[in-house]
């Protein structure tokens, strides 16, 4: 295994390509749209789409180049029986569903994200170096929010004369197309704040969570502001008592699936929501809900194709009235669609991807690596994710900032769970970074750390592998 140390060069590169990816899938290439027209189908969203599967590609070379040079090639698209039984599977139901060219093209789109976020972790050199530049992407993106809202904020904030959904005028959405957009990435600042405020400067950690709130406040993301609690109360519990992790986050799942779907199709359980305040259309998304389900009725094991239902001729065709359903892009929903892209065995592999092995990993770490602040970066994020799925569709998207860093977070828990972080830059030696006896020093502290053994993977020059 090669130093920790990097020369100048490839110390550039590596915060480059960082940089690079954290700003493709938070900014992109349409930042500040306006809203008072349709975006979709015009000539500037073709040059868009092209200009995006070009940078994608470009990354994900890139990523491959870096990955061989660090020999770490083996961390890609992994765990690899489980990634090709996924989207084998989604490739055949798609093949099978409503256009197969569409879906296999989105969902190789959907495959590089994954490679691209299975890697992004393995640019930061040190912990310290990943805060550093968590730290500076997330002030570019906060910077580029508020600099929309004061100066541009016929581009940055709803306006009644959007083309679609007036009803959201005043709520801030800063770089991104959509109020909810926004609320989502707030949610993962907050969190990545407050990892911030204990690993990197406790003021500009506090300074970045202010920012976040009021920004989420604004959005009028009210749903994902009442989310925050439960995952940090929940993050917490699962972290401290690690037996209970199954049961606790388990129940919260079946707790958020009966309200979604008690709300749906129960109208005495919707009446009993409305009675206790709540909106139990949440916000006219039971609407898309109930054409969802009865979709997912028709075909529950294959479904229509990945990404090929929603707005389809087999759907417009079908509805006599109108409804907004006609027009939504996706469920509004991460698991309704998980089935109706590639029906009930599709969600049941990418729950053993996105819940089951999540868990597994939190298990496997010794006590004061599950404590740690990097740990609980990760975990909020999954569980922030996996629970705002219920209210939108989040998972095994072709693009998306909030899925690519539930990957990113997945795979932060299986190297927490496999590998040791080096927690500074060491200097370089000849003799490389093992002791004579395979126990690893730790730079600056000079402490003898336990390991366990990443199977079938040789660690990248920033983790160490664990014994």
């Amino acid at each position: 295994m090669q130093a920790v140390h990097d020369d100048p060069t490839r110390g550039i590169w590596r915060n480059t390509l960082f940089f690079v990816t954290f700003l493709y899938f938070t900014v992109g290439f349409s930042p500040y749209m306006s809203l008072s027209t349709t975006y979709q189908g015009t000539a500037a969203a073709e040059g868009s789409n092209l200009l995006n599967q070009l940078t994608a590609v470009i990354l994900l070379v890139s990523f491959l180049v870096f990955m061989i040079k660090e020999q770490s090639f083996s961390l890609v698209f992994t765990p690899r029986l489980l990634m090709a039984a996924i989207f084998g599977w989604y490739a055949f139901t798609s093949l099978t569903g409503n256009a197969p060219v569409f879906s296999l093209r989105r969902l190789v789109m959907c495959a590089i994200i994954c490679v691209l976020a299975g890697c992004f972790l393995q640019l930061p050199r040190t912990e310290r170096h990943f805060t550093t530049l968590l730290a500076i992407g997330v002030s570019i993106i906060l910077l580029l929010c508020y600099f929309g809202v004061l100066v541009l904020p016929s581009r940055s904030i709803h306006q009644a004369s959007d083309a679609l959904e007036p009803l959201l005028a005043g709520n801030w959405r800063g770089v991104f197309q959509h109020k909810n957009e926004a609320a989502s990435v707030m949610a993962v600042l907050i969190i990545s704040a407050i990892y911030l405020a204990k690993r990197w400067s406790f003021i500009g950690g506090v300074v970045m969570l202010i920012l976040s709130m009021i920004f989420l406040v604004k959005s009028g993301g009210k749903t994902v502001l009442g989310l925050v609690p439960i995952i940090v109360g929940t993050g917490w519990f699962i972290v401290g008592w690690p037996r209970w992790r199954y049961i606790t986050v388990t129940l919260l799942l079946i707790v958020f699936t009966v309200v979604v779907m008690g709300t749906t199709i129960d109208p005495v359980f919707n009446q009993m929501l409305t009675n206790m305040g709540i909106d139990a259309s949440f916000t006219g998304r039971t609407d898309v809900w109930n054409v969802a389900i009865d979709y997912m009725k028709l075909r529950p094991m294959l479904g229509y194709g990945y990404q090929a239902f929603w707005r389809s001729d087999t759907l417009l065709s079908s509805l006599t009235e109108n409804s907004w359903a006609t027009t939504a892009p996706s469920a509004h929903n991460g698991y309704f669609d998980l089935v109706l892209m590639g029906g009930i065995p599709g969600l049941a592999l990418v729950m053993v991807w996105i819940y089951i092995l999540p868990l597994h990993y939190l298990g496997k770490m010794d006590e004061d690596t599950r404590k740690s602040p990097l740990t609980k970066l990760y975990v909020g994020i999954w569980l922030y994710v996996l629970l705002y799925g219920f209210l939108e569709t989040l998972f095994l998207l072709s693009a998306g900032f909030v899925w690519f860093f539930l990957v990113v977070a997945i795979m932060g828990l299986r190297l927490q769970a496999n590998a040791s972080l080096v927690e500074v830059e060491a200097k370089p030696r000849s003799f490389g970074v093992a002791g004579a006896a395979g126990r690893a020093l730790l730079p600056a502290l000079q402490l003898p750390i336990s390991r366990k053994t990443l199977e079938n993977a040789r660690p990248p020059g920033n983790w160490r592998r664990k014994k």
